[in-house]
């Protein structure tokens, strides 16, 4: 069987941030959650997730030298995000990158329920948050990123290695812990990487200077 590309995959109920965060407002209203699963447990998340979103909303800010680079080459991209309510990383990314793609417009930003769109998942398994990175213009698969940034999965490690017995809810303390402290910086000095990779390789405008 031929594998499809992931600009030949039906997209089931794209959604822009807008619709995405009343979304998330609605199912914390009636008390339950996106996903196939909603359990109690899940449910509760997504309640502390709308507060989690807000509070990126009011804090974000682009970083300067991100932001040089988007604006001197304003690719453009679409972005795809696999999230569901219930997913606490999703709800500390996805408002940083909205607010990316309010300030970059020729970046299109497109949020997906992940389990709507099982065909889109299978090509970058994840359990919680990812962003799919494609040329606007050609449909090319650019970069796929997630689901936590890599200095917040490192600090992760760590606080395991150290706390071997610590519990899960501990560990998710922990991260929100340093997704609070840290005001989307890790996960923009990540996308930094990754445009400067597209930089280099000549996948966005050549001609323009850095």
């Amino acid at each position: 069987m031929k594998t499809l590309a992931i600009s030949e995959i039906e997209l089931v109920n794209p959604l822009t941030y807008v619709a995405y965060r009343a979304l998330v407002e609605e199912v914390v209203e009636q008390k339950t959650t996106t996903g196939d699963e909603p359990t109690p447990e899940r449910i509760d998340f997504t309640k502390l997730n709308l507060q989690r979103m807000k509070r990126v909303e009011k804090q974000f800010a682009l970083t300067p030298e991100l932001g040089k680079l988007l604006q001197t080459h304003q690719p453009d991209w679409k972005w795809l995000v696999l999230v569901e309510a219930w997913c606490g990383d999703g709800a500390q990314l996805v408002p940083a990158m909205a607010g990316i793609a309010e300030e970059i417009p020729s970046i299109e930003l497109t949020i997906l329920l992940r389990d709507q769109n099982p065909a889109l998942m299978d090509t970058c398994l994840s359990n919680g948050a990812r962003a799919i990175c494609l040329d606007a213009a050609t449909g090319e698969h650019l970069f796929t990123w997630g689901a936590r940034p890599t200095a917040i999965q490192e600090q992760l490690l760590g606080y395991k290695a150290e706390n071997p017995d610590a519990t899960h809810e501990q560990l998710m303390t922990q991260v929100h812990t340093w997704y609070a402290k840290d005001r989307s910086r890790a996960f923009q000095q990540d996308l930094l990487a990754l445009v400067q990779q597209a930089v280099a390789t000549a996948q966005l405008n050549p001609e323009a200077a850095v």
